[in-house]
């Protein structure tokens, strides 16, 4: 700890305006040396601290919206550390164009097709995916989680059995990647089913109707061994009917497409991912919400996640020690969180953010969502992005803790998390549509405070 004090005559700028102001009121004494000792009597001063304890520990949140999300995470992975984790997607499906078939109209396929977005694992692992048809719709107007379902069919309406090769190409500074497509036949019973839905003029047209008729599908995928987790873009991806006509050499499809919108809806269909864990080890009592390791008991690392509910809690027990029987002011407090030696760049998250929580270790909440750390000087979340030169994120929360010492608050504790996202309504959120990671070097978390203190 570093500490300049006022009575070496060193002042800074705020201990200048206080003297300035007591100053003119002593003005009125007559005698000098009444000045003197009164000025001397008080202590004034700049301190600052790197030194103050932190307790860490990787906990198990809930709340890990997956409904919306830009990516169909299908497929499983498995981490020595994390554990394994099997992803599926649940969606809606429904055509834009109308279905012109007839009844002599003969199927040619029905074809699906897949855009890589991204992939984590290992890509030489066959895997096979399969749809199901939905029992029950995916909705807009519900908030799904990871640990989300609804009820399907057992029966397969396509199933398909391949190695994942997302990328296609790369150029010769290998910095931009060509993503390709999984493109597969579903099976010739569900396809003939859609050309014999020309009857209906409504589902024919797509839309609401169809989405009606056809509730949505579910995908997932099985292998064997470690594997690996594919994204896949619902924007591009589509479903693609391809029939022709007796005696008419004209090719006629119709595309069934995963992702639409209109001018006054940002997105029609319904979709969510779930993701199912299975932890041993080190993080194995990782099993509910709440749930909490302390970096103690994992060699000093702790772990977030984005879509499993990984974060890591931080307590600051001796916080209140820097008022002492002083009144303090804090100028700034940063805190800077190392990744661990461990991390892996292309795994890493680019930006975490801050969540208050207590000794439930779950993620507190108020009117607008997730009760998330301000930035300075404004009312937007929290967030730091990841330094890749000094391997760190750093935050000013030089509010919050000026809080914590001014409200004498000796409960506060915080969840380092993946980033939260709002709504156009301002409600926060967590999103978890990726799995990628960062492991955090616990005994090398600082918080710098630079505070001015007055004493008597």
């Amino acid at each position: 700890m570093i500490s300049i004090s006022s009575k070496n005559c060193i002042w800074n700028w705020p201990a200048i305006k206080w003297v300035g102001i007591l100053s003119l009121f002593l003005t009125s004494c007559d005698l000098p040396k009444e000045i003197g000792s009164d000025l001397f009597s008080v202590e004034v001063g700049l301190n600052y601290t790197d030194s103050l304890s932190i307790q860490s520990s990787t906990v198990l949140i809930d709340s890990i919206y997956t409904n919306q999300t830009g990516t169909f995470l299908v497929g499983s992975h498995q981490d020595p550390i994390l554990g394994t984790i099997a992803a599926s997607a649940f969606t809606q499906i429904a055509n834009v164009d109308t279905l012109k078939s007839k009844e002599t109209s003969i199927l040619d396929s029905l074809k699906m097709n897949l855009i890589y977005q991204s992939f984590v694992g290992d890509t030489t692992q066959k895997q096979t995916i399969s749809i199901y048809r939905l029992k029950d719709s995916v909705s807009r107007a519900v908030d799904y989680f990871n640990t989300s379902t609804l009820p399907y069919d057992p029966t397969p309406i396509g199933s398909h059995s391949f190695y994942p090769r997302p990328i296609k190409a790369k150029t010769a500074n290998g910095d931009s990647l060509k993503y390709d497509t999984l493109s597969f036949k579903m099976n010739a019973s569900f396809g003939r089913e859609l050309i014999g839905k020309y009857t209906d003029k409504s589902i024919a047209a797509g839309g609401a109707a169809f989405r009606d008729y056809f509730k949505g599908m579910y995908i997932k995928a099985s292998s064997a061994g470690k594997a690996a987790i594919m994204g896949f873009t619902p924007t591009y991806s589509v479903m693609t009917l391809h029939y022709h006509n007796p005696n008419d050499t004209v090719k006629y499809t119709v595309n069934y497409y995963f992702s639409l919108s209109t001018a006054l809806v940002a997105e029609i269909h319904g979709r969510f991912n779930q993701l199912n864990i299975s932890r041993s080890g080190a993080l194995g009592n990782l099993q509910k919400p709440g749930d909490r390791i302390p970096a103690s008991q994992t060699n000093m690392v702790t772990y977030v996640q984005s879509g499993t509910g990984l974060a890591t809690k931080l307590e600051i027990p001796y916080l209140l020690n820097l008022k002492g029987n002083k009144n303090v002011a804090i100028n700034k407090a940063e805190l800077v969180i190392p990744a661990a030696d461990s991390y892996e760049l292309a795994k890493t998250l680019g930006s975490l953010s801050l969540v208050e929580t207590d000794a439930s270790n779950r993620t507190l909440k108020n009117s607008y969502g997730l009760r998330y750390l301000l930035t300075e000087g404004g009312t937007g979340i929290q967030t730091a992005n990841f330094d890749s030169g000094s391997k760190t994120y750093s935050f000013n929360i030089t509010t919050a803790i000026q809080n914590i010492i001014a409200n004498n608050r000796k409960d506060f504790a915080i969840l380092v998390t993946s980033p939260l996202t709002s709504n156009s309504s301002g409600f926060s959120r967590i999103i978890g549509d990726n799995i990628r990671y960062v492991p955090l070097n616990a005994s090398k978390i600082k918080l710098k405070v630079y505070y001015t203190y007055i004493a008597k």
